[in-house]
């Protein structure tokens, strides 16, 4: 995810915590006229969507608000068996059909270290840009997705 898209997503955050907004057009004004964001409607969708924005009803209208919780943390703190490398890969063992949310969970996060994912149906390769610091990169991964390590 690139800083912009980051920014944006943020923007979005704090207009929802701080209006109450009833349509992604009015989003697309709000992010121009409040933080000088040039956006679309297919974007803040896209955007939407990655917070798990939904609507509720206040005061007669349906207006957009964010979940209390991170419903990706729950999921991948179900989803995900176990973590182990070796000295040029991580590995991530998941519950059948879930490798593809965890890969695409850390391909949204900003890393500088991970150089791609792979999911299949239940595993998850991901590979860094070096190999030299392969502990620290296991303990980033593990850190991103939240996962306590079972042999500490």
């Amino acid at each position: 995810m690139t800083q912009s898209q980051v920014n944006r997503l943020n923007a979005i955050k704090k207009l929802i915590e701080e209006k109450n907004i009833d349509d992604q057009i009015s989003l697309v004004e709000l992010l121009k006229t409040s933080y000088g964001i040039d956006s679309n409607q297919t974007a803040v969708s896209r955007d939407l969507q990655k917070l798990g924005a939904t609507k509720k009803l206040v005061s007669g209208k349906l207006v957009y608000d964010l979940p209390q919780f991170d419903a990706s943390i729950e999921i991948l703190r179900l989803a995900i068996l176990s973590i182990k490398h070796n000295e040029a890969i991580i590995v991530i063992d998941t519950l059948p059909g879930l490798a593809g949310f965890v890969g695409d969970y850390l391909d949204m996060q900003i890393s500088s270290e991970i150089l791609g994912t792979l999911a299949g149906e239940n595993v998850v390769f991901v590979t860094p840009k070096s190999i030299k610091k392969i502990k620290n990169f296991y303990i980033e991964i593990c850190k991103i997705l939240k996962y306590k390590d079972q042999k500490k």
